[in-house]
């Protein structure tokens, strides 16, 4: 009787024959089971992703990895979007594709979105591309859009910020994260901030149309305040919408009248004042009032150190290099940085923590500090200065040379209380042509933290770069053909590779 089964001779490692009944049911494919398994595991990665993405729904979290951080915002506008941003803000960015900002300040906004969880609704179009949504902008707002623009809407008061708006003036720094909060900021105040500029004290330098008043003007418009002039000798008493005064280069001291009134406008008008001082002029009517501040403005000193060349032998080194102190709103968020102040600059002595002040409600700071090679020299006008013990010398204590004042403050910094704030700087030069990024900084925090505006303390701008690869017309028809035809032909025959070796 024959047998249907086929038999298939083999040896097993031995080389002794055995043999396999190919007909036996062990060597049957169970196709059910694998048809189930294989429905099983679909089933369970489309579960797994439904999962994962209704938890990332709920719990969004982004990640910037690129080296400046220019796609992440400071922690004070993180924390004025959660915490203070009480009215809803429309963003709408009309920006030409070709805009070199465009892509960086999409990403920006997107994250102030995120952040503000419903606060902020931002929506973006190409005005060249999308008419229609340019023509119902244009009507909405009761504007054109001739170029790129960002529109920021809140409770129907509108800003309208250009590209230029969100650009340094040399347009190599996106400054967006800075004018943006501070639009948002002017919007949402009851009324726009007034910043006067004490006028007729001394002649500003000017270099190729540009000057110290001119900068904080442009700053004025890139931080929305108002700034106006104000001449002290015919006036008994600060217009009573100054939210700050600043004070740049007095080459002539006030009058005995004219501190009167501001000594007034400080302890009844809770008024504050940003000074840049001329280390050169002798103010013995405004330096007493200072003093009872805990300012001591030592301008018979000036801060320098020698330096020995080769050809010119011994000389003096007056552009003062400087530190930025932590524990204060101004420097905090460049805590450690090294600034340079041109011209001359004149120590200034600090009481801190002292008990008499402390009990009439001022608080002195210092917030710059010179480098130890710098001394404060009495004999500055020597040719070879020489340290001698009449010199301030900083050992152990700094030379200090930019301080700020508050009196009637809180130092519980979630508690607002209107308070008198005063920034003191031994030097008026740091807006002078052309002004460094860390002195522009400096004015401008000491401007919004006199104006009560903390949210803008620490926005810190990034550079714009643009990464350009240049090939001769060879080069790109050979990345062509790699990207088109080898790369995928390789892929394909790997693939077919794999899937003859799976056959056999």
């Amino acid at each position: 009787m024959l047998e249907n089964t086929d038999r298939i001779k083999t040896k097993d490692s031995s080389d002794n024959p055995i043999e396999l009944n190919s007909g036996s049911s062990h060597c049957r494919i169970k196709r059910k089971k694998i048809a189930l398994n294989v429905l099983m595991q679909i089933f369970f990665s489309i579960l797994l992703f439904i999962l994962i993405n209704y938890i990332s729904h709920g719990n969004y979290q982004r990640w910037d990895l690129s080296s400046t951080r220019k796609y992440s915002v400071s922690e004070d506008t993180e924390a004025y979007l959660k915490n203070q941003l009480a009215e809803k803000v429309t963003l709408t960015m009309a920006f030409l594709k070709s805009s070199k900002i465009r892509n960086q300040l999409k990403v920006l906004l997107e994250e102030y979105e995120n952040i503000s969880r419903g606060k902020i609704i931002f929506d973006e179009f190409d005005p060249v591309i999308n008419k229609n949504k340019a023509l119902e902008i244009s009507d909405r707002y009761k504007t054109t859009i001739d170029q790129s623009c960002l529109f920021i809407e809140v409770g129907g008061r509108i800003k309208k910020l250009i590209e230029n708006d969100l650009l340094d003036d040399k347009g190599r720094t996106f400054t967006g994260e800075d004018s943006i909060t501070s639009a948002m900021l002017a919007a949402t105040e009851s009324k726009p901030k007034t910043v006067y500029l004490i006028a007729g004290k001394g002649k500003l330098k000017e270099v190729n149309g540009r000057s110290a008043d001119k900068e904080i003007l442009s700053l004025s418009t890139r931080h929305f305040f108002d700034l106006k002039e104000l001449t002290l000798g015919n006036i008994t008493q600060i217009p009573e919408d100054a939210d700050s005064l600043i004070i740049i280069n007095p080459e002539t001291d006030f009058s005995l009248s004219e501190v009167t009134v501001l000594t007034k406008y400080w302890e009844q008008q809770r008024g504050s004042m940003v000074l840049l001082l001329n280390p050169t002029t002798k103010m013995p009517n405004f330096y007493p009032f200072l003093r009872s501040l805990g300012i001591k403005v030592d301008n018979n000193y000036r801060v320098l150190f020698s330096e020995t060349t080769g050809i010119g032998g011994t000389q003096k080194v007056y552009s003062v290099q400087s530190k930025l102190l932590g524990g204060n709103p101004i420097t905090s968020s460049d805590e450690g940085a090294i600034t340079t102040f041109a011209g001359q600059t004149c120590p200034i002595s600090v009481a801190e923590n002292n008990e008499g002040l402390a009990s009439k409600g001022i608080i002195t700071i210092p917030i710059l500090a010179a480098d130890p090679k710098f001394w404060g020299d009495l004999d500055h006008t020597e040719p070879y200065p020489k340290r001698s013990k009449a010199d301030m010398i900083p050992d152990p204590n700094p030379i200090y040379i930019a301080a700020m004042v508050e009196k009637g403050g809180s130092e519980d910094s979630a508690v607002k209380i209107e308070s008198s704030r005063m920034v003191v700087i031994g030097n008026s030069t740091l807006l002078d042509p052309i002004p460094t990024r860390l002195n522009v900084e400096l004015v401008i925090n000491s401007i919004n933290w006199t104006l009560d505006r903390e949210e803008l303390l620490g926005i810190t701008p990034t550079n714009v770069i643009s990464y350009r690869v240049d090939m001769s017309p060879e080069q790109y028809k050979t990345l062509f053909y790699l990207i088109v035809c080898i790369f995928p032909a390789i892929a394909f025959c790997f693939g077919i590779a794999v899937w003859s070796a799976r056959r056999n």
